[in-house]
């Protein structure tokens, strides 16, 4: 988050919550509403992609697969740099999206 919110100034704390927040008070609610709605599309990228890859939709999951030898080396390798890619479509998508804020 910290790359996402600095842009080109300092980053600072007070800069950092203030982009984070905008004009929203972060309470105890709140932060139970950001871990749930986490949670929820943590467990829809995971069924949506248990078909194809297994399930793991993060690059330290496929490595531990390949350390405990469930999926070979080259196999692992694709997945992480199709994972490594799609992270790097959602970021281009992300900043194309929120480009004029």
């Amino acid at each position: 988050l910290r790359f996402i919110f600095s842009s080109s100034e300092k980053w600072d704390y007070e800069t950092f919550t203030g982009k984070l927040t905008s004009d929203a008070t972060l309470d105890t609610g709140g932060l139970v509403a950001i871990s749930v709605a986490h949670a929820l599309a943590l467990t829809v990228a995971v069924a949506l992609a248990a078909d194809r890859s297994g399930g793991h939709v993060n690059p330290a999951v496929t490595f531990g697969l390949v350390v405990g030898r469930h999926i070979s080396i080259l196999t692992g390798v694709f997945y992480v740099v199709a994972q490594l890619l799609g992270s790097i479509v959602a970021c281009f998508f992300f900043s194309v999206v929120t480009a004029g804020q």
